[in-house]
């Protein structure tokens, strides 16, 4: 199963130590992948449970421990001699039991599925993780890109209070232009105030699973980086390996060993026993009395199935079907799920590409011919204020856009297998 606990837990103390040493000021998407893996609990106890099904099925598969008798056989009771009777022995045996047919080779590999069941949901939980700090961590670069937008309008908002102002001390502008260049001032102010309430918040619920260990006050400037998505037929193909499916696998491969385990209680099982039996006294004629061995098989007879091994066989096969009901529903589930975020993440990029090619680049163009026309006096101020909003609005629907898109990515790669 990999690393022993110990080495495990070495590398858990050792990456918590590396990094709080590199991520004191800013953490990247892949550390902080890295770092939520390496330090969730669920998965360190479902690989050690694992573990332990897989040492359990070593165990399942072994003979049962013989039995061992000692005991005194034929002893007259009126006087307690055991020479007295031909017949009295003290003896001594041994029994080995062997379970019904291929019993304990079935058990043993049923175990070892309830091995592959935990095994899969650790790592169902490693995608689970993924997904969230994922999430978490674009909500965080949302937040502080965002933030850093409205900073930088706000000092043009700023600079265009202060041209308002001068305009309005020597008569050019008139009150009517000041007030609404504070407002709208105050209203990047608002703004910024809200969204510095949301960074702290979506800064708490990453640091969540990163733990205290690891101090950082922002995360990468860098647009963060995802693995690319492949076609949808491909990662269609990929569903059957999903550890969700994995686990459905492994349970109906468990439910497949009871039906065996139930159709091996119409085979007789049998014990052998070996006793060696010890006499004292001598016989009529003088000489020592010999000492008796014997061996037995005992045999179960499984005669009357009706009500026993038919009924316990019927529900194994049952439990087989319904397990076989359950992987397809979770199969199209997900297939149907896969389709509906693949469809929003083409929209998405559909959408990036119209603000990247048309939309910021009109709201820019307008908001410096805008400009112009106001220096020149072809314009009045609120037309200005009304380009320069809507070139903030469009530059901040089109950070919202990437960073949704990027979710929708990271959704999809919840159903593909990835190299951390």
């Amino acid at each position: 199963m990999g690393l022993s606990i110990l080495n495990k837990l070495f590398l858990i103390i050792l990456s918590a130590i590396v990094s709080t040493q590199l991520f004191a000021n800013e953490l990247t998407l892949q550390a902080a992948e890295e770092f939520a893996l390496s330090s969730d609990l669920t998965i360190k106890k479902l690989e050690v449970t694992a573990e332990k099904y897989d040492e359990l099925a070593v165990a399942e598969g072994q003979l049962p421990d013989p039995v061992m008798k000692f005991g005194m056989m034929n002893l007259p009771i009126n006087s307690f001699d055991r020479s007295q009777e031909p017949m009295t022995q003290v003896q001594v045996g041994i029994q080995q039991s062997f379970p019904r047919g291929d019993t304990l080779e079935l058990r043993q590999e049923k175990t070892g599925h309830y091995a592959d069941i935990d095994a899969a949901r650790a790592r169902l939980q490693a995608r689970n993780v993924l997904l969230s700090v994922r999430s978490n961590y674009l909500d965080v670069y949302l937040s502080q890109e965002t933030e850093k937008l409205l900073l930088e309008n706000r000092d043009l908002f700023s600079q265009l209070l202060e041209v308002t102002e001068r305009q309005y001390a020597v008569g050019r502008d008139n009150q009517h232009d000041v007030l609404r260049a504070q407002l709208e001032l105050s209203l990047v102010d608002d703004r910024l105030v809200e969204v510095q309430g949301k960074h702290a918040m979506t800064l708490a619920e990453l640091k969540r699973w990163l733990g205290n260990s690891i101090q950082f006050d922002r995360v990468s400037d860098n647009f963060p980086f995802l693995t690319p998505i492949r076609d949808l037929q491909q990662l269609v193909q990929e569903l059957p390996r999903h550890p969700r499916i994995q686990i459905e696998d492994a349970m109906i491969a468990v439910n497949e060993k009871d039906i065996n385990l139930a159709e091996q209680q119409y085979k007789p099982g049998w014990m052998l026993d070996l006793t060696y039996g010890n006499r004292s006294g001598n016989n009529l004629d003088g000489s020592s009395r010999d000492d008796f061995a014997s061996a037995m098989i005992l045999v179960d007879l499984p005669i009357f199935t009706n009500k026993r091994q038919d009924k316990r066989l019927s529900a194994s096969k049952l439990d087989h079907a319904a397990s076989q009901f359950a992987r397809s529903d979770r199969l199209l589930e997900f297939r149907q799920s896969l389709e509906k975020e693949y469809a929003n993440w083409i929209r998405l990029g559909k959408r990036l590409e119209l603000y990247e090619t048309r939309a910021m680049v009109d709201a820019e163009q307008n908001s410096s011919s805008t400009l112009k026309a106001y220096q020149n006096d072809l314009t009045d101020f609120t037309t200005l204020m009304r380009a320069r909003l809507t070139e903030l609005n469009t530059q901040l629907d089109m950070l919202k856009i990437r960073v949704d898109r990027a979710k929708s990515q990271a959704n999809l790669l919840y159903y593909v297998r990835e190299t951390i």
